[in-house]
């Protein structure tokens, strides 16, 4: 299964709802998506998805809160947390305490990023816990995050400063993509994550030619 696919299609509709674009899906040990989570941030209806309209609205929480009893002949050490970027402090230590051992992300995230926390004191030492970047999930995350920039929101503490610093290519892209209307389509609801990927990594192609 293309979980990138998922997890950049949840980016879009937190996108498209005004929240951050961020997304994040759980795996099971068969490979099964057995949960999903977005961001929520700056939502005041319900719109599937428990944890809204405040700043703990985070796509991890989300999918954690969202799932299911584990069944019997499942571990839940086995499952795996893909979220489109880096954990803050908050959803780590709750994907920590949930028990999954297995974490992909995306995107760092230079001022709120949790990962940091593992192996700092003895509680955040005990479990095994396996941290692997996706790059190509990163630079779908950091292109969308581009399209942050007329958000008043994004100055707060330093985030749009870091993501600048840290991605400035990513940026240059989004801002091409805005000018291409891509930005416009995804608000309107007329291209899909996968239309969306292609059109970055053409476009990234195209630049390295």
């Amino acid at each position: 299964m293309n979980y990138i696919n998922e997890i950049v299609q949840l980016c879009i509709d937190a996108l498209k709802m005004g929240s951050l674009p961020i997304g994040c899906v759980i795996v099971n040990g068969s490979g099964n998506i057995i949960s999903k989570g977005r961001n929520a941030i700056h939502e005041s209806n319900f719109s599937g998805y428990p944890v809204f309209g405040n700043s703990i609205a985070h796509a991890e929480l989300n999918a954690l809160v969202s799932m299911k009893r584990i069944p019997d002949n499942m571990e839940i050490s086995d499952y795996v947390i893909y979220t489109s970027m880096e954990p803050c402090v908050m959803c780590f230590g709750a994907i920590y305490m949930s028990g999954i051992r297995n974490v992909v992300y995306g995107m760092k995230d230079g001022v709120g990023g949790g990962l940091n926390l593992y192996g700092v004191t003895e509680y955040y030492g005990k479990k095994k816990i396996n941290i692997v970047q996706n790059k190509k999930l990163e630079k779908m995350q950091a292109v969308l995050f581009g399209f942050m920039r007329d958000k008043d929101y994004i100055n707060r503490g330093g985030l749009w400063q870091t993501y600048l610093s840290m991605y400035s290519e990513e940026y240059k892209i989004a801002e091409q993509l805005r000018k291409n209307e891509i930005y416009g389509k995804l608000l309107a609801g007329t291209m899909n994550a996968s239309q969306f990927i292609s059109v970055v990594e053409k476009f990234i192609c195209d630049l390295n030619k």
